[in-house]
């Protein structure tokens, strides 16, 4: 499984599109959807950023196989 999906699913659990979600974190529109897609990889650091300033503190939902 690639990191993007944990991307996604972190947006999504927010309720969130990639333009909120940008402008949340800090980061560009265009990383966010680069990352979703796995162009670029997402490291553990940014993700963990983002959880951390979109308030998600149980990973649980977002970790687990579907």
């Amino acid at each position: 499984m690639k990191g993007g999906l944990y991307v996604k699913r972190l947006r999504e659990h927010k309720k969130l599109s990639q333009r909120q979600m940008s402008k949340i974190v800090g980061k560009r529109n265009e990383r966010i959807c680069e990352w979703e897609s796995d162009v670029y990889a997402i490291k553990l650091i940014d993700f963990l950023e983002m959880a951390e300033k979109l308030g998600v503190k149980n990973f649980n939902k977002i970790l687990k196989s579907k």
